[in-house]
C-alpha cells in the first residue's frame, strides 16, 4: 500500500494536489464557495497521498467537539488573518510533502489549513 501512494504522489498526486490547493484556496474567497474551499482543503492529503483519515478534534475528549467560535468571530479573523495566514501554511505544507523528509511534517500542517483559515474546530488528523 505504501508503493501505491509513493508511485500515485510522484505520478499524480504532486501536481493533482497542487491544483486541489490552489482550488480550495480560491473557493474559500466567496460566500458561497467557503463550504467547499474548506472541504477540498480537508481533502488535500487525500489528493496528495490516498491518505484516507477520519475526521477527530485531537484536543478534545473521545467523542466530543469543542463549542464553534462565534460567527461573527470566523468572519473578522478570516478577513483580516485568516487569509494570509491559511495561504502561508498551504505554500508550506505542500513545500513540505515535496520533500521526502517533511511529508510527515507536511500532511499535518495541511490538515490545519481549514482551522487555520476559518477558526474551524473541526479537522482531519
Amino acid at each position: 500500500m505504501i508503493l501505491l501512494r509513493f508511485v500515485y504522489f510522484l505520478l499524480i498526486g504532486w501536481w493533482f494536489g497542487g491544483l486541489v490547493a490552489i482550488a480550495g484556496y480560491l473557493l474559500c474567497a466567496s460566500v458561497i464557495g467557503l463550504p467547499f474551499g474548506v472541504l477540498f482543503l480537508n481533502r488535500l492529503p487525500t489528493a496528495l497521498f490516498l491518505h484516507e483519515t477520519a475526521e477527530i478534534c485531537d484536543v478534545c475528549p473521545a467523542g466530543t467537539h469543542p463549542e464553534p467560535f462565534p460567527f461573527i468571530l470566523r468572519v473578522i479573523w478570516f478577513f483580516i488573518l485568516g487569509w494570509e495566514l491559511g495561504f502561508l501554511a498551504l505554500a508550506i505544507g505542500y513545500a513540505l510533502c515535496l520533500t521526502v523528509v517533511g511529508i510527515p511534517l507536511g500532511i499535518y500542517v495541511l490538515n490545519r489549513v481549514p482551522l487555520i483559515l476559518t477558526l474551524s474546530r473541526h479537522y482531519k488528523a
